[in-house]
């Protein structure tokens, strides 16, 4: 698998944590990416309700200090979980809300200490804006979060508040990401 592939090629044995998404369904992946930047460690896409062959072995030589799952059962299976104790000494950990916008705001909030110099915010019901501004949140050292398209989830909102932000960039135009999310932005920049 190609997350297996990269994170081989871009993380040394003994990176202090992995992420572990599904690789059928993108938005617990998507601001995972950013997060899995800023704690050191890479993102895996795994099968609901099995380890790939290529992300076990890569997570054995990896040998992370602890696993963040990302997504509720059934997204990533408890079983899944069970199995990835292999993997590390460390714990391995669910960040995982009834919603996508949820699991986005827990993300954020388990990886990035307040304040944040930007927030990238994209639509949660598709992926394309998402997982081209995924890699400059993690370099520029802020989450990717997702939430409706017309409106401001609240969970999304009250991690706005938590973060304060210098910026926000917001991914995709009208009716990707609507006007009326745009005017509810600037009351959260500090």
């Amino acid at each position: 698998m190609t997350s297996a592939l990269v994170s081989a090629d871009a993380f040394a044995a003994g990176a202090p944590v992995a992420f572990i998404a599904t690789g059928l369904n993108f938005p617990d992946a998507l601001s995972g990416g950013p997060a899995a930047v800023r704690l050191g460690g890479p993102l895996l896409l795994t099968m609901p309700g099995s380890v790939p062959d290529a992300i076990a072995e890569e997570l054995s030589r990896l040998q992370p200090g602890r696993i963040v799952v990302l997504g509720s059962h059934p997204t990533v299976t408890d079983e899944v979980a069970e199995i990835l104790r292999e993997f590390t000494t460390g714990e391995v950990t669910r960040l995982a809300g009834p919603s996508r916008y949820d699991t986005s705001a827990l993300t954020s909030a388990a990886a990035f200490p307040a304040p944040v110099p930007v927030v990238y915010l994209a639509t949660g019901h598709n992926f394309p804006d998402a997982l081209s501004g995924a890699p400059a949140a993690g370099v520029l050292g802020g989450p990717l979060l997702v939430t409706h398209p017309n409106r401001l989830s609240a969970e999304i909102a009250q991690e706005l508040r938590r973060l304060r932000p210098e910026r926000i960039v917001i991914l995709g135009s009208h009716p990707t990401m609507s006007h009326r999310v745009h005017l509810e932005l600037g009351q959260y920049l500090r």
